[in-house]
């Protein structure tokens, strides 16, 4: 399996997405009808569809973004990048520890209506995957290829603080092997800072927040 076909919005929404993307556009919509005096008017019908299409490739989350976020600092994988110690043509089998990662986005659902003020709604999307069994096939500063024992993963989804979805942990269908089309990059220890950097024995389990910024205009 490739890199582009693993995302968590299946593990986030459900197969099919149906129900959890109703659930979410019906918050977003009660959320605007308190925001607009003259909500009655509009056609929340046709509203509804444009808002379930940018959810869901809110919901898009990649894998591999997750773990170049928690492993950019992870020394095994940073001594693989290592030029003294490995030279560019040699292929490196990195067996991994057992590890938690967890990943809080905040995405803003940003909706214009005619003249007025934009109306910015704010979800949270949090996910935690638990990895086991983890051999990271490395080559010339890049994780070329994953082979994971199990991973095992939770989530929730609030908006505007408000819990809409909760996920309890169960396995995630992987397959043994997938191939990084175009790799995880590692940093060579030049391109690094000069800065003096922790000596990480494991990868990061720190929060990673990102903001996206989706519009729809009416």
């Amino acid at each position: 399996m490739s890199e582009d076909s693993l995302s968590l919005r299946t593990f986030i929404l459900g197969d099919p997405p149906n129900a959890a993307l109703s659930q979410c556009v019906a918050s977003v919509t009660a959320a605007l009808g308190t925001s607009l005096f003259d909500a009655r008017h509009f056609d929340w019908s046709s509203l509804a569809g444009e808002i379930s299409e940018k959810l869901e490739q809110m919901f898009d989350i990649r894998l591999t973004d997750m773990l170049a976020a928690a492993w950019k600092d992870y020394q095994a994988l940073l001594d693989c990048a290592d030029p003294s110690k490995h030279t560019a043509e040699e292929t490196i089998n990195l067996p991994m520890v057992d590890h938690r990662i967890e990943t809080t986005l905040k995405p803003c659902l940003e909706i214009v209506v005619g003249e007025r003020q934009p109306i910015r709604l704010t979800f949270e999307i949090a996910c935690e995957l638990e990895l086991k069994g983890l051999v990271a096939k490395v080559q010339d500063a890049r994780v070329h290829a994953l082979r994971i024992g199990s991973c095992r993963a939770k989530g929730s989804v609030k908006c505007e603080g408000v819990l809409l979805i909760k996920r309890e942990t169960r396995e995630l269908d992987l397959p043994g092997r997938i191939v990084l089309s175009h790799g995880i990059p590692i940093k060579r220890p030049a391109a690094r800072s000069v800065e003096k950097i922790a000596d990480h024995r494991g990868p990061s389990e720190a929060v990673h927040d990102n903001q996206l910024l989706e519009a729809i205009a009416l």
